[in-house]
């Protein structure tokens, strides 16, 4: 087992320790033309946009990549037919146009065409419910990144999802919109940032804003690994923190806008929980509720709810649990009981609250985004859709050239800043992705893994996959254990090397979902895995057992709502 990261091969996209310690010794040299607060798929994003237009940039995260809500959404790259209803066309034909450059260019690996059947209740829904999805499909006309709909009498309903309730239902259409993975996107776009040249730092909190008079000239971040304090200078400072973006705001000197946090929750079932061939959208009493089928799993969500907790550690309760059951339920013949559900988390939107709105339904709160200028130098991207991240960061990225004009200290030295390119920049893992995908059972044979393993792996790791098995030092280091839902341990080596993750925590909650797809939260499984990655991290047995319990204390607080519900 390879047990020094100095021992690989260079490679820009890689992120460890040594990346780290390189990364924060060059922070402290020389004035950057773009620090971004917050390593969500936003600020990941705009990363991304910024080194891709030449400039040079800094990523400061506090704690790991996509740690918050991008890595607690709904799973989906979707235009919101939702949104039809509120008459937001604009959000949404801009948003299925992001969803199929998924599909067909950025990350075709990350990104499978999935359907969703929309059931009718009553016979006069088909025109209207026909009209609203002919129009999501025409929005997506010129991308063609995923099939057209059909319509379904109730018999076609049911041969397609036999666990429909056909005393329910009087038919159906079918739509598609795309399943992805958000923490593994997150981390492919911030990679993918750092090989055109972004540093990037995790673990790396913002305590306080330098200045010029009024106007921020970068930040100072504090090192949580050694408690030691780093100043970055930068020409302008974009504030991409999500649900914390007005206290980050408020740091740098101004108060312009408040957030008000959505909590949207979601159930991870059992593959056989639901005997169905297409996933389930439907209106629900709050908003709708969709049943997408994710890998070889369920994911069922959201709820759509005031937070008035605290952002770091959002939680479901026992009425959001036993909600999206309920209006599940509604939908099926064999009722789904708590006991179908492995795991469960809660995740934010940062949406912007309108002036003088008094705590209405979130729900009703808009999806777009906005991009907030103050104090000088400094900018925020706010709002908006994990969909329309690529979209969000050129705003921001346009906002921060925008931001150091005006305050005197262009970038590019006064220069033209390139337009932003990533509309036609494939993700790390993404460029030989299709050719490995024709090689499926030539790799398979070669792996001694099966056909739909070799697929799994692909679907993480697109055309990396050899830089992960190349890791295995013995035949079982490559083989799926069967006690982590059959991941390979040098997948978990591999999150340590090449992927960033510095806790336990990091590895089995965003790395892996291993945290939601054990029923027990992966708490018989943390004491190996840490042993696993000790020799790489460095953790003494003293360090094991501090991970271990601090990953264990966080998913008990996560899984309370269920366990009560299952009691």
């Amino acid at each position: 087992m390879t047990s020094d990261p100095t021992s690989l091969p260079t490679d820009p996209t890689r992120l460890n320790a040594q990346q780290r310690r390189r990364d924060l010794a060059a922070v402290g040299q020389g004035t950057f033309d773009v620090l971004v607060i917050g390593a969500g798929v936003t600020g990941a994003g705009a990363a991304l946009d910024a080194a891709a237009r030449g400039l040079s940039v800094v990523l400061v995260e506090a704690g790991d990549i996509a740690v918050g809500t991008s890595s607690r959404s709904g799973k989906t790259f979707h235009g919101g037919l939702r949104y039809l209803q509120q008459l937001n066309f604009n959000l949404v034909r801009h948003a299925i146009a992001e969803r199929d450059l998924m599909v067909k260019t950025i990350c075709p690996h990350l990104a499978k065409p999935e359907p969703f059947m929309y059931p009718l209740q009553k016979h006069w829904e088909r025109p209207y419910a026909g009209a609203g999805i002919m129009l999501y499909d025409i929005f997506g006309l010129k991308g063609k990144g995923v099939p057209r709909h059909k319509h379904f009498t109730r018999g076609g309903v049911i041969k397609q999802a036999p666990a429909f309730d056909p005393a329910v239902i009087t038919g159906g259409i079918q739509y598609f919109d795309v399943r992805m993975d958000d923490a593994r996107h997150t981390l492919a776009v911030a990679r993918t940032a750092a090989g055109f040249g972004a540093k990037i730092l995790v673990q790396a909190p913002v305590v306080g804003f330098l200045k010029e008079g009024v106007r921020v000239v970068g930040a100072t971040i504090k090192d949580t690994l050694t408690g030691e304090t780093h100043d970055i200078k930068a020409r302008s400072v974009i504030n991409a923190s999500g649900v914390w973006s007005a206290d980050l705001q408020q740091l740098a000197g101004a108060n312009t806008f408040s957030i008000q946090p959505a909590k949207g929750i979601h159930l991870l079932l059992r593959k056989d929980a639901i005997d169905s061939e297409t996933g389930l959208l439907a209106p629900a009493t709050d908003s709708v509720i969709i049943a997408r089928k994710w890998w070889d799993y369920w994911l069922v969500g959201t709820t759509d709810t005031p937070w008035e907790g605290d952002a770091h550690t959002p939680i479901a309760d026992r009425d959001d649990v036993q909600y999206l059951l309920r209006e599940l339920n509604h939908f099926l013949k064999k009722k789904i009981t708590a006991d179908d559900v492995l795991g469960v988390f809660a995740g934010l939107r940062p949406l912007l609250k309108p002036v003088n709105d008094d705590k209405g339904a979130t729900s009703a709160i808009s999806r777009d985004h906005s991009v907030i200028q103050g104090p000088a130098g400094f900018v925020t991207i706010v709002g908006g859709k994990y969909t329309t991240y690529r979209r969000m960061a050129a705003d921001a990225v346009k906002g921060a050239v925008e931001a150091a004009a005006l305050a005197g200290h262009p970038i590019n030295a006064g220069g033209t800043v390139p337009e932003s390119p990533t509309a036609t920049l494939p993700l790390i893992g993404a460029a030989g992705w299709s050719a490995l995908q024709n090689r499926i059972p030539a790799l398979a044979g070669e792996t001694g893994l099966s056909a739909h393993q070799v697929e799994r792996l692909l679907t993480r790791y697109g055309d990396r996959i050899n830089e992960v098995l190349a890791l295995a030092h013995q035949p079982a280091d490559a083989q799926p254990n069967p006690d982590w839902a059959g991941y390979l341990p040098v997948e978990l080596i591999y999150a340590v090397q090449s992927e960033g993750a510095v806790t336990l925590g990091d590895v089995l909650i965003r790395r892996t979902h291993l945290s939601i797809e054990l029923s027990d939260g992966a708490h018989r499984a943390a004491p190996e895995i840490a042993r696993l990655l000790a020799p790489i991290t460095g953790w003494d047995e003293a360090e094991i057992d501090s991970q271990v319990t601090a990953f264990n204390a966080e998913i008990a607080a996560e899984r309370a709502a269920l366990e009560s519900v299952r009691a």
